[in-house]
């Protein structure tokens, strides 16, 4: 099936409506949310380290260090916001807003090609009424740039060998800026480079390499180099996989840990410290790694809690009992509603060369994660092959209804169902709680329960 052009995708009504549909609910949310909005956490050092950016052209990227495009993002965003009446939260959060809703186009370009025009509807839904990408807009994470930058590199994979150097170059300037936001991602490269060569021979699969790869070079060279004459060879483009090894395997207190961390000082001190405490608390403690290491491969893919943290820890300012309870629901049934959706999807998906090597580079990070903190926010980047194989698996329900297929649906109902049985959850499904700060755990904000 052939791959529509984005002026040809104007003339669906269908995606028209729900992209304004989509947008009006995120920037209504954005005007009203804006003056509470707190800056927690990774927020608060992503807001600082922009404004050092701007003011004297000093990157920090935080403890731990953070890759370096989000804070040139929002150094951009607060320079804009001088130029109207408008702050400077509300102005990349405005931005955001149209980069959610503009990567429902690569999404229903994708699930078009696989399935047609009635897959690709669904699939834009999805990803265009999810409260949890809906909410990660409205964070000053970048989260939602990096999904619009990997889906346009995703959908455009499919015979990119027959397009010209500079077409080729582009991408792969827009995989290298994705890497600035998310360095993991370039794992990803290597299912791409791979399957060029088992398809094409050796003269394309080079032309291709290089383009494509170099031109990604290019754009994370500077930031690597900067590195390696600060901090030397331990440290690459960030130095995250340390700090996340450590807290999520020391026995200790999350909060003594950070405190740590901090006080180290040194990032080179710390990535080395921060291996060597993580792989000696999982040297001593094996059996207790081998059963967290399933229990975070269950929470990443389980009932989504990041963002019902953040109401938690105030980053929407005072939530009350009712409201909170109502978003928690909202995002918990959306998502299993999703999970399943693609779950009967995944067959077709993975029928697709492009979107098994999505899938594949998912399992992939999702058993990297599994060995250090498990967070629902790690999974916001396979917001785009999620989405695509829910439109499949809806179409697929409308078309056929017969058995094969139908292993990734019990699958994605047992981790939902080992998700539940988890006591956050079902403390926060009862009701058990009078007030939303009672819910404000040191443990739990960590990701360690």
């Amino acid at each position: 099936m052939s791959q529509p052009r984005v002026t040809a995708l104007l003339t669906d009504r269908w995606l028209l409506g729900q992209m304004a549909v989509g947008l009006v609910v995120r920037v209504v949310l954005a005007v009203w949310l804006d003056d509470s909005m707190a800056a927690r956490g990774d927020e608060g050092i992503y807001r600082r380290g922009a404004l050092l950016l701007r003011e004297s052209g000093t990157f920090d990227t935080g403890t731990p260090l953070h890759p370096p495009l989000y804070f040139v993002f929002l150094a951009s965003t607060s320079w804009l916001s001088g130029l109207w009446p408008i702050s400077w939260t509300l102005t990349t959060k405005l931005l955001q807003c149209l980069l959610s809703v503009a990567t429902a186009i690569p999404v229903y370009r994708t699930a078009r090609r696989i399935s047609g025009v009635r897959a690709a509807r669904f699939a834009a839904a999805f990803l265009l009424f999810d409260p949890t990408l809906i909410a990660f807009t409205h964070m000053l994470w970048p989260a939602t740039v990096f999904l619009l930058l990997l889906a346009i590199v995703c959908d455009s994979l499919p015979g990119l060998e027959t397009r010209s150097n500079l077409n080729v170059a582009t991408h792969g300037l827009l995989f290298g800026l994705a890497m600035l936001l998310k360095s993991a991602v370039g794992v990803l490269a290597l299912f791409v480079a791979g399957w060029w060569a088992r398809r094409l021979g050796l003269k394309t699969t080079l032309r291709l390499v290089l383009v494509f790869g170099g031109t990604a070079f290019l754009v994370v060279a500077p930031w690597a180099v900067r590195n390696q004459l600060r901090y030397g060879s331990e440290i690459l483009l960030e130095n995250e996989l340390p700090y996340n090894l450590w807290i999520g395997n020391d026995p200790q207190p999350a909060q003594e840990i950070l405190r740590t961390w901090v006080y180290l000082g040194d990032p080179v001190t710390r990535s080395h410290v921060g291996m060597r405490r993580g792989l000696q608390a999982i040297g001593e403690d094996p059996q207790r790694f081998a059963r967290r290491f399933v229990e975070r491969a269950v929470q990443l893919w389980g009932l989504e809690f990041f963002v019902v943290r953040h109401l938690v820890t105030g980053g929407y300012g005072q939530t009350d009992r009712g409201a909170f309870l109502l978003a928690y629901w909202a995002i918990q049934g959306f998502w299993a509603l999703t999970l399943l959706a693609a779950a009967l999807g995944f067959a077709r998906g993975w029928r697709d060369p492009v979107l098994r090597l999505v899938l594949m580079y998912a399992l992939v990070f999702t058993l990297i994660v599994s060995g250090m903190v498990a967070t629902t926010r790690f999974r916001i980047p396979f917001g785009y092959v999620l989405a695509v194989c829910a439109g499949l698996g809806v179409d697929r329900l409308l078309v056929a209804r017969n058995r094969r297929g139908w292993v990734p649906a019990f699958i994605a109902l047992a981790v939902l169902a080992s998700s539940a049985s988890r006591p956050i959850f079902w403390t926060i499904s009862t009701g058990s709680f009078e007030q939303v700060s009672e819910l404000n755990d040191d443990e739990w904000r960590f990701f360690r329960y």
